[in-house]
C-alpha cells in the first residue's frame, strides 16, 4: 500500500538519487557506441537509425529501410547536420525559456497547490480499504467456520469487494494528480541548465545526452526532439547540411 507509512527518504532526495541513476546510465554506454545510437527513430516504421560513413561523411539512415525490411519513406541525414540542427533548437529554447519552461512549472505548481489535500486523500482511502479488507477476511473466516451460510457470505463479500473496487479508483484519481511532483522536479532541473547555457556554444555531448530522450526524424530536413519532461520540439535542419537524397 503506497503512502502508508513514514518515508525513509525524502521525496526531493530520491528523485535526486533516479536522476542521478539516469545520467549514470546514459554515460555508461558501450564502447563503439556513437551519441546518436538508439535515439533516431523513423516515423513511419519506429525503427532506430543506423550509422554509415561515405567518403569520410557521416550518415545516419533508417536501419529498416536500409536492410529492405520495410518499404517507409527514404530519410537520410548527416550526422553534423543533426548537432547542428540540436544546436538551434538548445539556443531558441534557451533565449525562450521563461515564456516556455517558465510558464509551464508555473502552471503545474499552480495546480500542485491542491497536492495536501491529494495526500490526505490518498492517507483516507488507504485506511478505509485496510478496513474493509480486514472486514473482508472476518467474513471469509465467519463463514469458513460455518457461521455464515453460503449466500450471506457472497452478499457481504460482494459488497464489501465493490466497495474496495470504488475507493481504488478513488486513489488512481488522487496519485494522477501527485505525479506532477516528477514532472516538475524534472522541468526545473532542466529549466537550471538552461539557465548556464551561452547560445552559440558548440555541440555538447554531455549536453545532449542530459536532456534527450529520442530524435524523430520527420523527413531529410525536420528533426522532432523529445527532451526529459515530455517536451517535443521540432526544428528544421540548416538548408546546406540538408542530404537532397537517400
Amino acid at each position: 500500500v503506497e503512502n502508508s507509512n513514514p518515508p525513509i527518504v525524502s521525496k526531493e532526495v530520491y528523485l535526486a538519487a533516479q536522476e542521478l541513476q539516469k545520467s549514470r546510465n546514459a554515460s555508461h554506454k558501450r564502447e563503439g557506441d556513437y551519441p546518436l545510437t538508439g535515439v533516431l527513430h523513423c516515423p513511419e516504421c519506429g525503427r532506430t537509425f543506423r550509422r554509415l560513413s561515405l567518403n569520410g561523411t557521416a550518415y545516419w539512415l533508417c536501419s529498416g529501410k536500409a536492410a529492405g525490411a520495410t518499404d517507409c519513406q527514404s530519410r537520410r541525414v548527416r550526422e553534423n547536420a543533426i548537432f547542428d540542427t540540436f544546436c538551434l533548437m538548445v539556443d531558441k529554447l534557451a533565449s525562450h525559456r521563461q515564456d516556455l519552461l517558465g510558464t509551464l512549472i508555473q502552471q503545474l505548481e499552480m495546480m500542485q497547490n491542491h497536492g495536501s489535500e491529494s495526500q490526505e486523500k490518498i492517507r483516507q482511502i488507504d485506511k478505509q480499504m485496510a478496513n474493509l479488507s480486514a472486514q473482508n477476511l472476518v467474513v471469509a473466516r465467519l463463514h469458513t467456520n460455518g457461521v455464515l451460510n453460503a449466500t450471506d457470505f457472497a452478499a457481504q463479500s460482494s459488497a464489501l469487494s465493490n466497495k474496495i473496487n470504488f475507493l481504488r479508483l478513488d486513489r488512481k484519481k488522487a496519485l494522477a494528480e501527485d505525479e506532477d511532483d516528477e514532472l516538475i522536479y524534472t522541468l526545473k532541473s532542466l529549466d537550471d541548465t538552461l539557465a548556464g547555457y551561452v547560445p552559440g556554444t558548440p555541440f555538447s555531448q554531455a549536453l545532449f545526452e542530459e536532456i534527450i530522450q529520442s530524435i524523430t526524424v520527420l523527413d531529410n530536413s525536420k528533426l522532432t526532439f523529445h527532451l526529459v519532461g515530455g517536451l517535443a520540439l521540432t526544428e528544421q535542419t540548416p538548408e546546406n547540411a540538408r542530404c537532397r537524397t537517400a
